[in-house]
């Protein structure tokens, strides 16, 4: 057996911290420790942790020295994660359950496959907040069949739900990545880089229970704090797409320069449709993007290929409704 970490950043979860621990103690994998990240609540979280660090060798309580907001929290906790010797880490909200044995057999898969990046459990819920499971979450496209880049960008482009987030990450590969920038879908980008070193994996035999956090309306506020709306997420966008460009400079080095651009190109494109996902202002703030002075050309022109795809939504959405030639309208 080698030890695993289960790394939980929290900020107050004291309605849910206690459940989610409950259901890591009593996991059947043997060498396993929990370092949680208390980023400064205000109600009983760190009370609570204290508690079961007390009780419990396994609980290691991590506090930074100041309240980070959630993307330094997490590298704060991934940084402590990487100075430890693990065989593979796993993350969690401090809202999510896990049944007894998703450590086990997360850990049997990656030990047996060993150009496994990441092992995820298929059997990933949705939890209420009476702990009801309420829809099951979506697997992305499986990895490791293709070429390294296509299986990653695949991988993201399918990430809809990112349950591959909260599965087995092989240390080796976790080292290897890391979470840049705060930015919307930072985590579908996290995911991604690491399907440049393995294969991204469903597995059966165990569940999961995810709790989704509250979304506020400031969300890109708090990276941005001196822009508002639209401003906002066109940086927001131009952060993403740099990202994503870094990615693609890794999955095609020593690829020719033109193979390079075209996926780049391919890439940047198929994102910037998806980015419609996250934002109700996408056709404002694809405008306000394009007019960033620092944007480079190649982003320029998928920003104008993505502006027709923009004209086509608005036509789409400003269309009259039409009745069914069924409905006898």
């Amino acid at each position: 057996m080698r030890k695993i970490a289960v790394f939980i950043p929290v900020h107050n979860e004291e309605a849910y911290i206690a459940k989610t621990l409950d259901s890591l103690m009593v996991q059947d994998y043997p060498d396993f420790e929990v370092l949680v990240s208390e980023n400064h609540s205000t109600d009983n979280t760190l009370d609570i942790l204290r508690e079961y660090e007390a009780r419990d060798p396994r609980v290691h309580v991590l506090r930074p020295e100041q309240k980070l907001n959630s993307h330094g929290n997490l590298c704060f906790l991934t940084g402590k994660v990487n100075a430890g010797d693990y065989f593979a880490s796993m993350m969690l909200g401090g809202h999510d359950l896990v049944s007894h044995n998703v450590l086990s057999t997360a850990a049997k898969y990656l030990a047996e496959n060993p150009y496994c990046a990441i092992a995820y459990q298929r059997a990933s819920f949705e939890l209420d907040e009476q702990d009801n499971p309420t829809r099951r979450w979506p697997t992305c496209h499986e990895s490791g069949f293709m070429d390294t880049s296509f299986d990653a960008l695949l991988t993201l482009l399918t990430l809809m739900y990112n349950t591959p987030i909260f599965g087995l990450w092989r240390q080796s590969v976790r080292k290897k990545t890391a979470f840049r920038y705060p930015c919307v879908g930072g985590d579908h980008l996290y995911v991604t880089e690491a399907a440049l070193y393995g294969s991204i994996t469903p597995i059966d035999g165990a569940q999961i229970y995810l709790r989704r956090s509250p979304i506020t309306a400031n969300y890109l506020q708090k990276h941005f704090t001196d822009l508002s709306g639209d401003q906002a997420a066109a940086q927001d966008m131009y952060v993403q797409l740099n990202w994503l460009s870094e990615i693609i400079d890794q999955a095609a080095a020593g690829y020719p320069h033109h193979a390079k651009e075209l996926l780049r190109s391919s890439a940047f494109l198929t994102y910037l449709l998806r980015y419609n996902h996250h934002f109700d202002t996408f056709h404002s703030s694809l405008d306000a993007f394009a007019a960033q002075p620092e944007v480079h050309p190649l982003i320029q022109a998928q920003v104008n290929l993505g502006a027709v795809f923009k004209v086509m939504l608005k036509a789409k959405i400003e269309s009259p409704a039409r009745s069914s030639p069924l409905s006898g309208g």
